[in-house]
């Protein structure tokens, strides 16, 4: 990510400052993130994914990947979209590392939904203002 965040930066013109400025993080976090000596809070992700335009990770195989990216992508913690979409943050948890030994097909569904109304960096609920219900 680092390396992302200093090229873009760097094709663009502008120093740090003015780059943790448009991410909305302090200039010391986007060094540290640049030099590789410590990463993203997820919160930063959507400004940093606007930022480069672009998302450098790579595309994830696992329906638990996809939720992860997803997830990251709008800047949510697990609890936050557990709450979001009325599940337990364990369950949640479970198949982001997919980790799950029973996967119930009404589960399945909502992630799916949730998947199909999220598109990488904001949600198309967002941007229709309905609150992503499931």
């Amino acid at each position: 990510m680092g390396e992302h965040l200093k090229k873009a930066r760097l094709d663009r013109g502008i120093q740090q400052k003015d780059a943790a400025r448009e991410i909305g993080c302090d200039p010391a976090s986007l060094l540290n993130w640049e030099k590789g000596r410590s990463a993203p809070d997820v919160r930063f992700w959507p400004a940093i994914l606007r930022f480069l335009g672009y998302d450098p990770r790579p595309e994830p195989e696992t329906l638990g990947g996809r939720l992860r990216a997803a997830r990251e992508a709008e800047g949510l913690s697990e609890e936050a979209l557990a709450r979001r979409l009325g599940l337990d943050p364990g369950t949640l948890a479970a198949w982001e590392r997919d980790q799950v030994r029973r996967p119930y097909p009404r589960i399945r569904r909502v992630f799916e939904r949730y998947l199909a109304r999220t598109v990488v960096g904001s949600s198309v609920a967002e941007e229709e203002g309905d609150g992503l219900a499931v």
